[in-house]
């Protein structure tokens, strides 16, 4: 994926700002996935209420992290493990929009089919 753009929905994530992405890449899972709620941003880092700066806590890591990162997260940034949305080549997506969900980071995007040739 060359172009596109990636819409996150989150905002509960830590690397949310403004339904932009700002991790630089992200990790979606979904292998064996045949709907869109079996796939998730493991990225995804709850903010922690009270803490100062932008500091959070990675549930996937279990580590806490500063989100100092400039970067905007492109679908080029994205290694996906759903192996059965058509997007997926090569865990790469090639999907021109990407958006992730507000309650769950489900990725609203997927869609079950044949690999994108």
């Amino acid at each position: 994926m060359q172009n596109g753009n990636l819409k996150c929905n989150a905002t509960e994530c830590a690397y949310n700002q403004e339904h932009k992405c700002k991790a630089g890449s992200i990790h979606v899972s979904g292998k064996g996935a045949v709907s869109l709620e079996g796939t998730t941003c493991l990225t995804f880092a709850h903010t922690i209420d009270g803490q100062e700066g932008n500091a959070f806590y990675n549930k996937a890591n279990g580590c806490f992290v500063d989100n100092s990162c400039d970067s905007i997260t492109e679908p080029s940034n994205i290694k996906c493990e759903a192996h059965n949305c058509i997007y997926n080549k090569n865990k790469d997506c090639h999907a021109k929009h990407v958006l992730i969900d507000e309650t769950n980071a489900y990725c609203d995007s997927f869609n079950f089919g044949n690999h994108v040739q």
